[in-house]
């Protein structure tokens, strides 16, 4: 069983709040757009030995930003529930029931979710590769003692032959498990550009120098 900071949710979702993020600075997103949600079943809720309830995390997408939450459909009082929070807070991730979803499952519906979003496909896949690389002091050296230059050195990696733009939803998924692996082994060795939670911000002295505006050529 993989630890929790290892599994994919952990390091999917806050990659793609960042990429998106980048992505709606260039094109911003149509006024008709809607909520998607994507559910991931998460377990049962049990009294007594009995399955009372689901257990289900749910991801979605509005207005712009991502969303992530828990949440039990039997009691509100049940601990597996959470706030809302940001998608791009990789420890209240990590602290979720992620052990209870189907890991084998998460790339195919992370895809297919991120597809019925109204984007610029060229637009979404150079946000992903440029966030790899904004997000992660490169070159990167994994635990395993391998260098790679920047995140597009790393993708190419036993790239599957077949795999092709032309197919947008396979190509997509190969992306999506590439910037998975590039994240979480920039995570491991202390590389990754991540401010740890909104909670440690709120401490933070209040004044604050003005931050020049980024991410306008990519």
């Amino acid at each position: 069983m993989p630890e929790p900071q290892e599994r994919y949710p952990v390091n999917t979702i806050p990659g793609i709040t960042w990429a998106l993020k980048l992505y709606f600075q260039k094109k911003p997103l149509s006024k008709k757009s809607r909520t998607l949600e994507l559910t991931f079943p998460a377990g049962k809720h049990k009294e007594k030995m009995r399955k009372k309830g689901e257990h289900k995390i749910v991801v979605w997408h509005n207005k712009m930003e991502v969303f992530v939450r828990s949440r039990c459909d039997f009691d509100s009082k049940c601990e597996f529930n959470s706030d809302r929070f940001d998608g791009a807070d990789r420890d209240s991730l990590i602290g979720l029931g992620w052990e209870g979803t189907d890991s084998r499952q998460f790339f195919v519906a992370i895809t297919k979710w991120l597809m019925r979003i109204d984007l610029d496909f060229i637009t979404l896949i150079r946000a992903i590769i440029t966030m790899c690389d904004r997000r992660v002091e490169i070159p990167l050296t994994t635990k395993y003692d391998r260098t790679f230059e920047k995140f597009e050195e790393y993708k190419k990696n036993r790239w599957p032959e077949d795999t092709t733009p032309d197919d947008k939803s396979k190509y997509l998924e190969e992306i999506l498990v590439r910037m998975n692996f590039w994240l979480q082994s920039a995570a491991e060795v202390g590389a990754l550009k991540y401010t740890p939670s909104k909670s440690d911000d709120e401490e933070a002295p209040k004044k604050r120098k003005k931050k020049k505006k980024k991410y306008k050529n990519w």
